[in-house]
């Protein structure tokens, strides 16, 4: 018994089926996690080794070459990393995608525990991390009042973000902007020399007295006494009264000889509450302030966390001050969900403009309602199996849900055609719903059969594909689904509806007064018409059959043709409502100059820029990937106003990079990078990769490549930046060993004196009511604000004798090397290029080529490469050709095993390459450019395109077994199939006009699938109508002038 047999018998358990599956899709609905992109693993895995004090040199030769050596090994490692710098080793493992990062990050724990024993004995153990793109904020929390930046960090720290990481979902609140609280111990140099003290001395000191200790257990007769001595401090003033001991010396500089003598601190230094000095700053709106970066854990729902978060703000800003409030400057979950919303509302847009289309066709009413519920009912089956398969609801799959409307309807559109070809016989209803519904499930089947199997290669080689392979899972498994859920309603719901339900009427029966009437009548007409006129089309090309080929031909290779002009990038640029401008100074530049920097861009953006409805400023940061403070990066982030609220007028994100780039380049000493958060990382640009062993030799050809590209190629590229940073301002203090020897000191003490009078010391920490404090001891402003300070800072020798740096040591000027980048063992330096908006890749890369081969000398280490977009791209091309021609390979397959013969296959694979003519048409006609997106769209065409031919080529075959001369067949098929086949293609171009024309916000990336899939059906269902017949008439002329001259041969004997 069939499925559609049992369905007809049962149709309440058919139905009540149907009922559960939709009740567990509308579950589904509430209960999957929701994002901009599907859940992404990113392959790779981050060695970080800190080794203080280390020049990038020594760090690149004793821990980094060490560590690479040993990882390079690694199974599964596609490319190896690394950058060396002062006191920093960070390497940076790409792994194939599809690796066990688990496995792998095991594996390259054992080989550094390998190498472990050979690296610095003062180095730090390597830390290994594994690279989550949960990592990134979801939201920007702000905090303004009228109060200093110091008291606002206060209520950051202690109440604001403590609160916000109790949070489900919430990982981390980073703090930027403000200074963390410190007891600062401030000896001036007169009085450390008064009483012949080091600050390292009265450091220690002050750490000795604020501990507390446990002295054991006394036992009583019945009780147990636990014995502790609480020596810490319990206020500022106790930190004062510490008591220092000194032992006066005979003369100055000379051995301690007056004997040990006590002295409180107080007496010798300032003590007193302050803060640490800043590393980085936040404005808002032009006012100081403080930041708070929301993270989220690692497989949370974004969109509840930030909702969390929004319904707890609400609490925590009612333990503020009036005065204190705290804004959400940038949510990026706001443009999540206004994404989401957009595409609801195109795959809306798309059942309507198709239901419409199945109304004008069948007009019926009854018969539009049982088809049209396939889309709806296959949409939850289809979220009920996302649910299952662990998916997210997020642009991607519902870009496949959208794709998949217009499909939906094809097998519930064949099989109540041919259950009404039943009931015209006079056939019982359930009888028709039955046989119509058998008859045309090996047909059905093998039409799903072919839209799905073109995904198979894609998911079985989903690893090769990278990124994009990861992206593209979630768009064919939610095709695959909602297809596999319309057959499912075409031939267990269609016939159950049709037989009990629904009983179809004829159209004799209505009534031709009422407005239905009239207007069912007029399209009757109309389609009797247009079924005549194109079969009268088809016979007449049939005369003339070589001139159509060969104008088909030249169609073709002028689409070829133009498909050369139509220009290829990587990905499409996605519309956002923010814009961040980072900027990159000199090394070594304070915080205070960047921060001006950074507050003269804002004002420059306010100016310039209508419709900002925030704009936030950041100066500084600690960084993974340095071991000191980046007081020279900054960024600005302007918020702009949604599109639905924005204005007449106002600047949308790429005008408003338009309109800064010209003034933000033109900052003297600056590195300047635009963005938006959502395609960041889809458009890096072209990057030429400069190898050779000799530093020197890779800086000088950085910097001639820069130079060239920004003298030579600027009417082609709007950024030009460097990895490799020009040298930090260093102070180096060279050191006398032999007189350090006969001194009687070590160098990690001259080291730890220096820094401590410089950056200070952390002595010990003060409780203040349960937070701990740093109390830090260090030279007072005044003493440390010169270059010749250096030489008046004392070191205590191993018998305790005072020694001025200036009696071993003296101070030079130059500079560091930065960084030492390094791939695949060799050293290296990217320069990264990014080319002006509208211009092929490949035209700007070629463009530099020449100009890089015609002007750079390529001495004997020198190698320069090019990596980046146009590299990716190129890779990701050729996968998914092969992924095609399989896809293409396994579609012949299945219409080989529907029909039987390898002829009719082959005729109907001539529609697949005459749909790109449409596809570059269309490309044409909207003035966009090819992307990865468009090979998308191609892969989905290939399965969709050929089921016309399919239903053509099969009536033909029909029509000739019962005898129909070939011409005649051909004629009669095409007149047959005309309707099915423009429904067909109607439903899916129709359904599909949001997505090709009019994207939402966000979903820009979306457009080339939509549009691909459109300009390709609309000219593909074309060529099958009319080149159809026409390509089966010549691959069977040679088999009916045998059947003619047969029949010719029979008349004759009979006669």
């Amino acid at each position: 018994m069939s499925i559609s047999e049992a369905s007809v018998k049962k149709p309440v358990t058919a139905l009540l089926v149907f009922i559960i599956l939709s009740a567990l899709g509308v579950y589904s609905i509430f209960n999957l996690n929701v994002d901009m992109y599907p859940e992404i693993d990113i392959p790779y895995l981050i060695v970080y080794t800190g080794y203080k004090n280390a020049g990038p040199e020594e760090v690149e030769a004793s821990i980094t070459r060490t560590l690479e050596s040993s990882l390079s090994g690694l199974s599964g490692l596609k490319k190896m990393r690394s950058q060396s710098s002062t006191g920093l080793s960070l390497i940076i493992l790409e792994m194939e995608y599809g690796t066990n990062l688990d496995a792998a990050a095991n594996d390259m724990r054992d080989k550094i525990d390998m190498v472990r024993s050979y690296l610095p004995s003062d180095a730090d153990t390597p830390l290994t991390i594994k690279l989550d793109p949960s990592m990134i904020p979801i939201m920007h929390l702000v905090l303004k009042g009228q109060r200093s930046s110091d008291e606002l960090y206060d209520y950051a720290s202690d109440i604001i973000s403590p609160r916000l990481e109790q949070i489900d979902g919430v990982a981390s609140a980073m703090i930027m902007g403000g200074r963390k609280k410190t007891i600062n111990v401030d000896i001036p140099r007169d009085r450390l020399d008064a009483y012949g003290l080091t600050v390292s001395q009265v450091a220690q000191m002050i750490g000795a007295q604020n501990i507390q200790a446990t002295g054991g257990n006394i036992k009583s007769e019945q009780l147990s006494y636990s014995v502790k001595t609480d020596g810490k401090f319990k206020s500022i003033e106790d930190v004062r009264n510490t008591v220092i001991s000194y032992a006066m010396a005979s003369s100055a500089g000379g051995a301690a000889s007056g004997g040990i003598k006590k002295i409180l601190l107080r007496d010798i230094a300032d003590v007193y509450e302050g803060h640490e000095d800043g590393s980085t700053a936040a404005y808002l709106d032009g006012e100081s302030s403080i930041m708070l970066l929301v993270q989220k854990q690692s497989g949370k729902n974004a969109v509840k966390t930030a909702a969390n978060v929004r319904a707890a703000l609400k609490n925590i800003t009612e333990s503020l001050p009036g005065d204190v409030e705290v804004i959400e400057s940038s949510n990026t979950t706001d443009q999540i969900k206004r994404t989401i919303i957009e595409v609801f509302k195109s795959i809306t847009e798309g059942m309507i403009l198709s239901i419409i289309v199945l109304l004008i066709f069948l007009r019926s009413i009854k018969s539009t309602v049982i088809i049209g519920l396939a889309i709806p009912i296959s949409f939850l089956i289809t979220l009920f199996l996302m649910f299952l398969r662990g998916m997210t609801i997020n642009m991607v799959s519902l870009g496949g849900m959208l794709i998949g409307v217009g499909m939906l309807v094809d097998n519930s559109i064949v099989v109540l055609e041919n259950i009404f070809v039943y009931r015209e016989r006079d056939a019982k209803p359930s009888v028709a719903a039955t046989l119509g519904a058998q008859e045309m499930i090996t047909s059905v089947v093998a039409s799903t059969l072919t839209s799905i199997c073109i995904f198979l290669p894609m998911i079985m080689l989903s690893s090769r594909l990278g990124f994009m392979g990861q992206l593209f899972n979630d768009l064919a498994f939610t095709i695959v689904f909602s297809l596999l859920g319309s057959l499912f309603v075409a031939i267990a719901l269609v016939p159950v509806l049709s037989a009990k339900y629904l009983v179809l009427g004829k159209s004799s029966h209505i009534n031709t007064h009422t407005l239905f009437g009239k207007l069912n009548r007029a399209l009757g007409i109309f389609f009797e018409k247009m079924d005549g006129a194109y079969a009268s089309s088809v016979r007449r090309i049939l005369r003339h059959k070589a001139a159509t080929v060969v104008v088909m031909i030249f169609i073709f290779l002028g689409a070829i043709f133009g498909a050369a002009k139509v220009g290829f990038i990587y990905m499409p640029e996605i519309s956002s409502d923010t814009v961040t401008v980072k900027f990159e100074l000199p090394k070594g530049t304070r915080l205070e100059v960047t921060e001006a920097y950074v507050q003269q861009m804002e004002s420059i953006a306010r100016q310039e820029i209508k419709g900002i409805k925030f704009s936030t400023v950041t100066a500084g940061g600690d960084s993974m990937l340095s071991s000191s403070a980046t007081t020279n990066e900054g960024s600005l982030t302007l918020t702009l106003y949604p599109k639905a609220e924005r204005q007449k007028g106002w600047d949308t994100d790429k005008t408003a990079k338009d309109k800064l780039r010209p003034y933000f380049t033109k900052f003297p000493g600056a590195t300047i990078t635009f963005g938006t958060n959502n395609n960041d990382t889809a458009n890096s640009g072209i990057s030429i990769d400069i190898k050779s062993n000799d530093l020197s030799l890779v800086a000088k050809t950085a910097n001639q490549v820069m130079n060239l590209i920004k003298t030579q190629a600027a009417d082609v590229v709007n950024e030009v930046t460097c990895d490799l940073e020009e040298g930090l301002p260093q102070l180096e203090i060279k050191l006398d060993r032999n007189r350090m020897y006969e001194l009687g000191l070590n160098v990690a003490s001259i080291g730890s004196e220096i820094s401590g009078a410089i950056n200070g010391l952390r002595a010990s920490r003060y409780d203040d009511g349960g937070k701990e404090i740093n109390i830090v001891v260090r030279l007072p402003e005044k003493d440390r604000a010169k270059v010749t300070d250096l030489d008046l800072i004392y070191v205590r020798n191993n018998s305790g004798t005072r020694i001025p740096l200036s009696n071993f040591a003296h101070t030079v000027k130059n500079t560091a090397p930065v960084t030492i980048f390094r791939e695949n063992q060799s050293r290296i330096a990217h320069v990264t290029v990014k080319q002006v908006d509208g211009l092929s890749l490949g035209d700007v890369q070629n463009r530099i080529k020449d100009l890089i081969d015609k002007n750079i000398l390529m001495e004997d280490d020198l190698n320069i490469t090019y990596s980046g977009d146009l590299a990716d791209m190129r890779e990701a091309i050729m996968n998914f050709l092969a992924i095609i021609i399989m896809a293409i390979v396994l579609v012949f397959a299945v219409m080989a095993s529907q029909f039987e013969s390898f002829k009719s296959p082959f005729i109907i694979m001539f529609t697949i390459p005459l749909s790109f003519i449409g596809v570059t048409a269309i490309y044409g006609i909207t003035r966009q450019r090819f992307s990865i997106m468009t090979i998308m769209g191609v892969l989905t065409l290939v399965g969709t395109i050929v089921n016309n031919g399919i239903v053509l080529i099969d009536q033909i075959n029909i029509l000739r077994k019962r005898g129909r001369a070939l011409d005649d067949a051909c004629v009669e098929a095409a007149g047959n199939r005309l309707r099915p086949i423009l429904m067909s293609t109607l439903t899916t171009v129709f359904s599909l006009i949001p997505m090709a024309f009019f994207p939402g916000e966000g979903s820009e990336s979306m457009q080339p699938i939509g549009l691909t899939i459109f300009g390709g059906m609309t000219f593909g269902s074309m060529m099958t109508l009319f080149l159809m017949p026409v390509v089966y008439n010549l691959f069977n002329r040679k088999n009916e002038r045998a059947r003619v001259k047969e029949l010719k041969r029979i008349e004759e004997e009979n006669a």
